[in-house]
């Protein structure tokens, strides 16, 4: 007789991976004027909160600002003054945080099991294409 039985895993398009609460991973760091931090997280995560803890502002990108300088000059990011906090609830593998002026960040990240492989490419209109219409 045939095995019928198919293990179930999850997957970028499960949405049970998102609805339950994830892993947590914490981590945070204080940045030179013009750095660029990058965070890569060990699994998919389902949501993110960055804090700015420090006096100058920061940026949020989903691509790597110093290799894609789209993303500045599209501006597609999101920046965070001084003692202020963001939540953002998107899948992604990895996140930068570029510091305008010397400033620091705390991070705290809800991880699903999927591993980071899985995830595609963030790339396009809103993330790293200096030009699009609206």
């Amino acid at each position: 007789m045939a095995n019928i039985y198919s293990a179930y895993a999850s997957g970028l398009g499960n949405s049970a991976a998102y609805q339950v609460a994830g892993r947590p991973y914490l981590t945070g760091s204080t940045l030179a004027s013009d750095a660029v931090g990058t965070i890569t997280f060990p699994t998919v995560a389902r949501s993110f909160t960055v804090v700015n803890t420090g006096s100058a502002d920061i940026r949020i990108y989903f691509d790597d600002p110093t290799s894609s300088p789209a993303a500045d000059t599209g501006l597609h990011r999101f920046t965070l003054t001084s003692n202020s906090s963001v939540t953002m609830n998107v899948k992604c593998d990895a996140v930068y945080i570029k510091a305008v002026g010397e400033s620091g960040f705390e991070l705290v990240a809800e991880l699903t099991g999927i591993p980071s492989a899985e995830m595609y490419e963030l790339t396009g209109s809103g993330i790293n294409v200096s030009t699009y219409s609206i």
